[in-house]
């Protein structure tokens, strides 16, 4: 099998699949590229358009909520209770 057949998506992909899928990458690319680290809604946005891309690959992708992340005190929260005379 020659590589231009063996790497060539539209074997597998309808041409309908392989746009959607190129459009995926540019907006995921997109959501990514910045000067400074992106944002969270960027980087959420680019999740979004990657679990698409899974989806497109035959991936069950399932939405279930994160765990609340645990809070660890730090010293503003102490400095906040200190000022609010709540410890005695």
């Amino acid at each position: 099998m020659s590589d231009k057949l063996r790497y060539n998506l539209t074997d597998h992909l309808t041409k309908r699949e392989v746009d959607r899928l190129l459009d995926l990458f540019n907006k995921i690319k997109l959501d990514l590229s910045d000067n400074s680290f992106p944002t969270r809604t960027n980087r959420l946005e680019a999740v979004e358009n990657m679990k698409k891309v899974l989806n497109i690959h035959g991936y069950d992708i399932k939405d279930t909520p994160a765990p609340e992340p645990t809070k660890f005190t730090d010293a503003l929260d102490h400095h906040e209770i200190m000022q609010k005379g709540i410890v005695r």
